[in-house]
């Protein structure tokens, strides 16, 4: 390898980063918001491939002030599933690292707290269609009251397999860290879910930086020759204290990969979030 070229590059590419950096922030300060031009746009993407960053996507361009949300999360306990569930059965109850679990007739159930997880194993299930397995998991959703208002909702059907995801969202945005899920197939049944009870806005409204300049962090996060596919970058909110039951969920650009990877760059500093 010619090492001499390599830093030569890696030196032009960080160049070209700072000035797109540069231009970004100035656009996004001045008093009335301006799309970035096509040429922008076109550099962008160079600096990207340079990087081995490929999109496959869209730059979302407009952008309006969000403020911070106040998120409390859903509370599954051992009332919850005592009063909902188990009621007057017989049932096993033990301790697993931070689940409390319980076993009852053909079914499972383990809680933590924030976190509900639901597994039934019956032979029912081996004559059910694809469509009476997808009326199952409507049912048991309605039936023990987690239906949910604000969703956006995904159903793949693999084989024998049925899957109905729903991911909280607010006012359009998505809240990450919201979510719940049913799964069947010809012998069991599972369904999964952690969400934030109440969301609340606060009044004060921040502008966010543009999506071009969330996509040119990745090339500081990135750490490999690998190559990256980005299939999506999207506007919405991020609560990353996984274990917390309440706190602000701040404004993120969220980006997908082709390999099902999400990365977080909080849209007010442009700081990449990790979970905590």
């Amino acid at each position: 390898m010619n090492w001499s070229k390599a830093k030569t590059v890696l030196i032009i590419t960080f160049a070209i980063l700072n000035v797109l950096l540069y231009l970004t922030i100035a656009k996004i300060n001045k008093p009335q918001p301006q799309l970035l031009s096509r040429q922008d746009l076109y550099s962008i993407e160079e600096v990207l491939l340079q990087n081995n960053i490929i999109l496959k996507t869209t730059i979302p361009q407009e952008t309006e002030p969000m403020p911070l949300v106040k998120v409390t999360r859903e509370i599954f306990d051992e009332s919850f599933v005592l009063e909902n569930f188990i009621k007057s059965q017989k049932y096993e109850k033990y301790k697993e690292n931070r689940y409390t679990i319980f076993k009852f007739e053909d079914k499972t159930i383990k809680v933590d707290g924030i976190s509900f997880y639901y597994f039934e194993k019956n032979d029912k299930f081996k004559d059910m269609s694809s469509s009476q397995k997808e009326e199952y998991v409507q049912n048991f959703i309605n039936n023990y009251h987690f239906k949910e208002i604000n969703v956006q909702v995904e159903k793949i059907s693999q084989g024998k397999e049925v899957k109905i995801k729903y991911f909280q969202t607010y006012k359009d945005y998505f809240i990450d860290g919201g979510w719940m899920e049913g799964k069947i197939d010809d012998k069991s049944f599972e369904f999964s879910k952690s969400w934030f009870g109440s969301v609340v806005m606060e009044k004060a409204k921040k502008e966010v930086i543009n999506a071009a300049y969330a996509l040119l962090k990745l090339v500081e996060i990135k750490t490999d020759a690998k190559p990256m596919v980005v299939k999506e970058i999207k506007l919405g909110y991020y609560f990353n204290w996984s274990s917390a039951t309440k706190g602000e969920a701040v404004p993120v650009w969220r980006i997908t990969t082709q390999d099902g990877n999400r990365y977080y760059i909080n849209a007010y500093t442009g700081n990449f979030e990790e979970g905590k």
